[in-house]
């Protein structure tokens, strides 16, 4: 079940890019902002605020077409399908991961894509000004906007391809540093990357998170 998790995450990871980052990698979009708690051996842990995101689900289909047409959705909402033809800029970083219906997903992106009941679900989180009163409403009544309440997550930062063996790899490592130190977690695992495929892999930052149970965020 692990091995298919992985290779969903990996698929996600190479079907969604970021736009306006450079092929030599660098911060060029905002992010959502977080509060460092603790660094160690390469792993974060980190506490994010509630966040704004505008989520569609895509059914009946297979992963590649289902985040296309999620993506799609989403993009034309922030490029002015809403109720104040309003544009609205992405933020980063692309997190691809599982999702269930009824359970939040757990960390922040503007691109969120994850296999849900009857479907799969795509999200990109709003700018950090905007709440789920002052987000403009979409016109495609298959885009909602919902809140993402604060938590706090454990992150494996990377550089390099961000593909189904980076993305086991780094899950063991921050699973083993976790039971290590005792500190449970959600087990919704999921990969973060930073900078299009054209990127340079070595300058491109990717990370693998995990929400933390207990967390106050």
């Amino acid at each position: 079940m692990m091995s298919r998790m992985v290779a969903r995450l990996a698929a996600m990871a190479a079907g969604v890019m970021l736009a306006g980052c450079s092929v030599v990698g660098g911060k060029a979009a905002e992010e959502p902002p977080f509060t460092l708690v603790s660094a160690e051996d390469g792993i974060e842990i980190r506490d994010y605020p509630a966040l704004t995101v505008a989520r569609t689900v895509v059914g009946d289909t297979e992963r590649g077409p289902a985040v296309r047409r999620g993506f799609g959705r989403l993009f034309d909402y922030i490029g002015g399908a809403n109720d104040d033809g309003q544009d609205i800029t992405m933020t980063a970083p692309v997190i691809t991961g599982t999702a269930e219906r009824g359970r939040e997903i757990a960390m922040t992106a503007p691109v969120v894509t994850g296999a849900a009941e009857g479907g799969w679900e795509t999200v990109f989180v709003l700018p950090e000004s905007m709440t789920p009163e002052t987000a403009p409403r979409p016109t495609d009544p298959t885009v909602a906007i919902a809140l993402i309440p604060a938590r706090r997550v454990a992150v494996a930062r990377f550089a390099g391809v961000l593909d189904a063996e980076s993305i086991e790899r780094e899950r063991a490592r921050l699973a083993a540093w976790l039971a290590e130190r005792g500190m449970a977690h959600e087990g919704d695992w999921q990969a973060a990357g930073y900078n299009p495929p054209w990127t340079i892999p070595a300058l491109r930052r990717n990370e693998i998170m995990v929400t933390l149970k207990g967390g106050t965020g």
